[in-house]
């Protein structure tokens, strides 16, 4: 694949971070610090900021809970422009992905457009929210409406920082995790086989050996179609278009990744009901990989879910767009599903 347009760091321990970008890093009048609570004590952000950047570093919030809001980002911006930030300025996006989603968009937006640097701190961050550029906030209960393409000059993914997840942070990302399993090429999906329960666990050789074919992986995708215009990159949102309707129906209760989790199992139905699933062990195999949690009755009321199913941007002028699954590594978009299909499988799961 195509050289990202972006530089990508993953590594575990990476340290002081400004020779990995020393034109970016170097020519920064000042530097904006977002990052979240967890993110701002870790020892790891301490090591990546170094002696020369350390300086130049002027730390900001975001709400807690409330970062993915247009509210937040023009506060931020607000405070930016008090603070005298210029278009020589740069922001570092620490945290996970509401974070690195909502200052990136600041970014992208402040003055025309600054030079930031994505550092997630999650392994769902890692793995995929935090690369690729996708900068977007919620609106009206409908997860990414506003935002823009809007690259990193580099993203650091450091497993140092997943250290300290609790098991629950980081199960968060088995929904994405299982996503590239079942959408990837076969040596990518032979690494997170094999990794996958070392990293449910937090064992530092496969979180790292999961961080850096997933990370790799999405950025090459992203280098061949940045904008989604070709096609290719939007079979990453594999599992997304219900599992964004299963996120906001159960108002909090279902985390992203569980969410996604659920997603990819309605994405499988439905690829069954059409006909399109070859129905090989092989598929079967890699969604065994993790027992699913109950799904909170919110998520299961029809006349919600085939809402939000048709308020997803990806769907165009059609009344709905899925990705559904042929057979591993293959993956089509199918436009129009009839409704009695989609709730026929709803209420399977």
């Amino acid at each position: 694949m195509r050289r990202p347009s972006f530089r990508l760091a993953c590594g575990r321990d990476i340290g002081d971070i400004s020779g990995l970008l020393p034109g970016v890093l170097g020519a920064a009048d000042r530097i904006a610090l977002v990052a979240d609570r967890a993110a701002a004590g870790a020892p790891a952000l301490k090591k990546m900021l170094g002696p020369s950047l350390a300086p130049r570093v002027r730390r900001f919030s975001l709400p807690a809970g409330r970062e993915k809001t247009l509210g937040a980002v023009t506060g931020l911006c607000s405070d930016l422009f008090k603070a005298g930030f210029s278009r020589q300025s740069l922001i570092i996006a620490a945290g996970g992905g509401a974070v690195t989603d909502a200052a990136g968009f600041a970014a992208s937006l402040y003055m025309r457009g600054l030079n930031w640097v994505s550092v997630p701190t999650t392994l769902l961050g890692q793995i995929d929210a935090g690369i690729g550029g996708k900068t977007a906030v919620d609106l009206l209960g409908t997860k990414n409406i506003i935002g823009a393409f809007h690259q990193p000059a580099l993203t650091v993914c450091d497993t140092a920082f997943l250290a300290t997840l609790k098991p629950a942070v980081r199960r968060a990302a088995a929904g994405e995790l299982i996503k590239y399993a079942l959408i990837g090429p076969g040596d990518l999906r032979l690494t997170i086989m094999r990794s996958f329960d070392g990293a449910m666990a937090g064992r530092p050789d496969d979180l790292l050996a999961c961080v850096r074919a997933c990370a790799e992986y999405k950025a090459g995708v992203c280098a061949v179609d940045e904008r989604e215009e070709t096609g290719l990159r939007e079979t990453l949102n594999f599992g997304h278009t219900a599992g964004h309707a299963f996120e906001v129906l159960s108002r909090g209760r279902l985390p992203h990744g569980e969410a996604v989790l659920w997603g990819l199992r309605y994405a499988l139905k439905v690829s069954e009901k059409m006909r399109v699933l070859d129905n090989t062990p092989g598929a079967w195999k890699v969604t065994g990989m993790i027992d699913p949690l109950p799904l909170p009755a919110a998520c299961r009321g029809p006349k919600g879910f085939l809402k939000l199913v048709r308020a997803d941007k990806k769907r165009g002028g059609r009344d709905n767009r899925f990705l559904l699954l042929r057979s591993p590594g293959d993956v089509e978009p199918t436009d129009n599903i009839p409704e009695k299909v989609l709730l026929a499988a709803l209420e399977e799961l």
